[in-house]
């Protein structure tokens, strides 16, 4: 199992989703364009990971075609769309209509003649409708903003994801170096446990007993060792290259400085409320639902239009107009009850939002809570790490100096404890970096912006 989870951002969940929102089926056609356009770009084959792989080149693929933000940028082309719609109501709408048709005129008609072919031109304008359309045209456009929200938020996120991924792999080199080592030195002691059970001076519960513990240590080693590849397999998903697997990553140089000037948990909370790209969405959609209620309660008031027709007819008659200029009012007068019902789907929308935004707020404050007080225990734990790493280093050099001297020593064990406390401190390094970058990104700031632009430069 990985070290660190690659989906670490709470603020984006189920509730960052906009809800789709029920258009009539006339337009349903216009939200299908942009989206079959998708199917019609052509096919970019993204260029080979560099070799070795630095961590700047591996965050600089967050903002590359990748499944998961290609289908949040589908949802911003919709809601693109969605205001197109919305638009189009209160636009100029323009038609041009012929036919041709034969007729056998009635004796003593005014017209005795048989062809009756017709062309009209007919133009309309929304005048007033006691402001649905703009209430329409205005969710549409906090829709879209919200969206917008959303797609910078799905790359912040990759980015996080794909640092979690990137030092998932460095660590799972590094156990397996730990692993390797233990195995060796458990395969030469079981080996001596051997010779001297050949020359009887072992039993062989004390032989099963150095094997079984090889054999644990050896099953240890493999499971590290294919570990290294899934941890591969998973970085290169996320960089949208699968089966591509780095065989090098470099170590990245990691900087703390932000822990001296880190604030305290309430304006930090206060930051993520006001920032959060999450509640920023919702907050949009909350004010799109408002906007909906308004529209649908106008369903109830009239619509005034202006409308210009010209046509010509081959058949003359006193009854058909050369051109024709008016006004059209239309007045609800019953509906069934359509009205009172897309009012109140609109208020359930509405109080839906509302609650989901207040749970998200919840949860971002426990989140930056908990990011806190993890951060507060691992400058301790890297503390820790950095004494146990300068003890595990000298111990190793003692443990080696016995060694050349022939003398009695534990420099198996010391090796091994050396690169376990390696392992321990570049774990806690790794836990400290991916803590703050989630902080950054709850507070709606960008992920490790100190690497923008390195790839570049290595």
């Amino acid at each position: 199992m990985p070290l660190f989870s690659t989906h670490l951002f709470p603020a984006w969940n189920s509730s960052m989703k906009v809800a789709a929102v029920p258009l009539p089926r006339r337009r349903s056609w216009c939200l299908a364009l942009p989206l079959a356009a998708l199917a019609w770009l052509p096919v970019v084959t993204p260029a080979a990971l560099p070799e070795p792989l630095t961590f700047a080149a591996a965050l600089a693929q967050a903002d590359q075609p990748h499944p998961d933000v290609e289908t949040v940028r589908a949802d911003l082309l919709a809601a693109r769309a969605d205001l197109e719609v919305a638009r189009s109501d209160k636009g100029l709408k323009v038609d041009l209509s012929g036919r041709l048709r034969w007729v056998d005129p009635a004796t003593g008609g005014l017209s005795s003649r048989t062809d009756d072919h017709a062309l009209i031109l007919s133009v309309q304008k929304l005048l007033y409708d006691f402001g649905r359309t703009a209430a329409e045209i205005e969710a549409a456009q906090l829709d879209l903003e919200s969206q917008r929200r959303l797609l910078a938020a799905r790359v912040n996120q990759r980015r996080l994801e794909i640092a979690a991924a990137y030092f998932n792999v460095l660590l799972a080199d590094m156990q397996y170096s730990r692993d390797n080592e233990e195995m060796a030195i458990a395969y030469v002691r079981f080996d001596a446990v051997r010779d001297r059970a050949e020359q009887g001076l072992v039993s062989d519960v004390d032989l099963l007993k150095a094997e079984a513990r090889y054999q644990e240590v050896r099953r240890k080693r493999y499971a590290s060792d294919v570990a290294r590849r899934a941890r591969r397999a998973e970085l290169a998903a996320l960089l949208n290259h699968p089966g591509e697997l780095s065989s090098d990553l470099e170590e990245p140089a990691l900087q703390f400085d932000q822990l001296n000037k880190l604030p305290q948990v309430e304006e930090l909370e206060a930051q993520a409320l006001k920032n959060n790209p999450a509640l920023i969405a919702l907050q949009a959609r909350l004010e799109a639902a408002r906007q909906r209620v308004a529209a649908a309660k106008a369903g109830r008031w009239p619509e005034i239009e202006a409308e210009f027709d010209t046509a010509t007819y081959t058949r003359k008659f006193y009854t058909r107009d050369d051109f024709r200029v008016g006004l059209t009012f239309s007045v609800p007068l019953y509906d069934g009850g359509l009205v009172k019902g897309e009012v109140a789907g609109a208020r359930a929308d509405l109080i839906r939002l509302q609650a989901e935004r207040t749970r998200k707020e919840m949860e971002v404050r426990l989140r930056v809570l908990e990011l806190w007080q993890e951060i507060y225990v691992l400058r301790a734990q890297r503390d820790e790490a950095e004494v146990k790493g300068e003890y595990r280093d000298l111990y190793l050099d003692r443990s080696r100096a016995l060694y050349e001297l022939d003398l009695r020593t534990d420099l198996g064990d010391a090796m091994v404890q050396f690169s376990a406390s390696r392992l321990y401190a570049a774990e806690t390094r790794y836990r400290l970096a991916l803590a703050l970058a989630e902080l950054a990104a709850l507070r709606g700031e960008r992920v490790f912006p100190q690497w923008d632009g390195k790839e570049r430069n290595e």
